[in-house]
């Protein structure tokens, strides 16, 4: 299934590997730096419109594709991937 990230962009919920709330993040580290770290820093996609709340990594098997960036609240982005979990189960 596909979870809405904000603006018209929608990503596959199966390649979700973790979801970050920024403002937590940083508390610890920099964006920038884990981003470096992931090795996703030239693959971020900002759909936030300047209001970073969440950082949402994607992947398949442990392999980093991309990371995108949205002003929904990471909590929003969790509910949504776990509404689209519970309808494929039925």
């Amino acid at each position: 299934m596909y979870v809405h990230i904000g603006k018209d962009m929608v990503i596959n919920s199966d390649e979700i590997i973790a979801i970050f709330n920024i403002e937590a993040l940083e508390k610890k580290k920099k964006l920038e730096e884990v981003c470096k770290e992931l090795k996703i820093s030239d693959k971020i996609i900002d759909v936030s419109d300047n209001n970073r709340k969440t950082l949402i990594i994607c992947g398949k098997e442990s392999y980093i594709k991309k990371g995108y960036i949205t002003n929904i609240s990471s909590a929003t982005i969790a509910k949504r991937c776990n509404s689209n979990n519970n309808i494929n189960k039925i």
